[in-house]
């Protein structure tokens, strides 16, 4: 009896996950809108990776406005996230970890566009890096300020 509640557990278990992998990005920026403090956060940074990857299949495919859009809920949901963890003191670290990797795959993403296409993702790039500076200045104080900035 025992083992058929622990293979139950388990096939629950399996499904939950597979179903939350299943989630629509427009259900995910639902919740994220909806949530509160660390769990803002935490949805806000899913949203923003999903963006990213979705705004790289968009310049694959040449539609480059509807890529640029998506670079902009990047940005946008990247700081939404960051002040929601700022506001509440939860997840801080998870979301510099998470806004570090956003960074890191969109200047990946920016190596990989024509030249033309390259300005936009390296400007969004850039507030990603400063949106992770400020985190990380309230996060431990003015010592956390990147060398070289004013």
């Amino acid at each position: 009896m025992r083992a058929y509640v622990r293979c139950a557990a388990g096939l629950l278990m399996l499904s939950s996950v597979l179903l939350a992998g299943a989630e629509k990005p427009e259900q995910l920026k639902a919740r994220a809108d909806a949530a509160h403090g660390g769990e803002q956060a935490k949805l806000c940074l899913e949203y923003a990776r999903i963006e990213l990857e979705n705004s790289n299949a968009l310049f694959t495919d040449g539609q480059v406005d509807k890529a640029q859009a998506a670079i902009g809920e990047v940005v946008n949901y990247s700081s939404k996230g960051a002040d929601a963890a700022t506001a509440s003191g939860k997840q801080l670290k998870e979301t510099e970890i998470k806004l570090r990797k956003l960074a890191e795959r969109m200047h990946d993403i920016g190596q990989s566009l024509a030249f033309e296409d390259r300005p936009l993702v390296k400007q969004a790039e850039d507030e990603l890096q400063q949106i992770r500076s400020d985190l990380m200045v309230k996060m431990w104080g003015p010592q956390a300020e990147p060398k070289g900035k004013s």
